[in-house]
């Protein structure tokens, strides 16, 4: 194995997420094909040091040069290269502590959007605060998914192996699709919008929870975690996943939606005083700036003011 060049191929693949996929496979195949490979004769510091090298000259780089990259989504694009540090060292650690359960954990941390591809090719946008877990070494058996938080998924079509995504409540058994799933735990309901394709809401493996429910293009499944009780609607379905786009158009939208899409891609909660502003509309765009630079933005159109709280509250009244 030529160590060096494939330091240089994991480094490369922070710049580049279409390299991630490459660079996985190749982990899985070195660990599976070379019994000598032990825990002991693992020397991770180069690569971190290389690693965090890189991170310091990068983000020179970008003080120097004033750059903005939407990935970071209002945080540091070295948060790209900490997610792939995470990465490695959780692949191989895990792969060593439990190899018939090689898991792999990848996170976006607050005020940040981050997207990975799984090992079988499937595309999955991550939310802020948000989490997933799956083992690689099922992948000729079951593609499972485990989620806290939010994903957007583009699941690569399998027909001999399902993709399960698990959350708290229930599973998501998917057919090739595209579908967003808002499952945090410190909200009230789970959401599963599909926008293309084809899924089956399941009930928590070994209960009872739920029946099973399958889910055609542009509905929305919601579970109410304090009743048990079940939703099912015909929505906008591309709305769902707005807040994974770099930079959003609106039209003619009220404000309430705006609200909506704002809380999904901030992961917060607008408490409005004045029902009154629903009846606003808002025409612009709106990018991935800081969320109390784009609550001032929409002041400048619409006559409001808000005061943020901790715990990700925000008060909303009419101005």
């Amino acid at each position: 194995m030529d160590t060096e060049k494939h330091q240089e191929k994991i480094i490369k693949s922070f710049y580049q997420p279409e390299l991630e996929f490459e660079v996985k496979r190749d982990l899985y195949r070195i660990l599976e094909s070379e019994s000598s490979f032990k825990q002991e004769d693992v020397d991770l510091d180069p690569l971190y040091d290389r690693i965090c090298n890189t991170i310091a000259e990068n983000q020179k780089l970008i003080k120097r040069k004033r750059l903005i990259h939407w990935v970071k989504y209002a945080a540091s694009s070295a948060a790209i290269f900490v997610l792939g540090v995470l990465f490695y060292v959780l692949f191989v650690q895990s792969y060593f502590n439990q190899k018939d359960k090689m898991e792999f954990t990848f996170i976006a941390p607050s005020q940040s959007i981050s997207e990975t591809i799984l090992p079988d090719g499937t595309r999955i946008f991550l939310n802020s605060n948000s989490k997933i877990r799956y083992h690689l070494n099922t992948i000729d058996d079951v593609r499972e998914v485990f989620l806290n938080g939010e994903a957007w998924f583009d699941v690569r079509k399998n027909s001999r192996v399902p993709f399960v995504v698990h959350t708290s409540n229930y599973r998501v058994l998917v057919h090739g699709t595209k579908f967003n799933v808002c499952a945090y735990g410190n909200k009230q309901e789970v959401v599963t919008t599909l926008q293309e394709g084809s899924i089956e809401i399941l009930p928590v493996e070994g209960k009872k929870n739920i029946s099973s429910l399958k889910l055609k293009p542009g509905q929305q499944f919601t579970l109410y975690k304090s009743t048990g009780s079940v939703d099912l609607k015909n929505v906008q379905a591309g709305f769902s996943s707005l807040w994974k786009e770099p930079e959003v158009r609106f039209e003619n939208k009220s404000f309430k939606d705006l609200l909506t899409m704002l809380e999904g891609r901030y992961n917060v909660h607008f408490v409005v005083k004045d029902p009154e502003l629903f009846n606003y509309h808002y025409d612009g765009t709106i990018r991935n700036e800081a969320l109390g630079k784009v609550l001032d933005i929409l002041k400048e159109t619409l006559p409001f003011r808000y005061v943020i709280e901790e715990k990700g509250i925000i008060h909303i009244e009419k101005q």
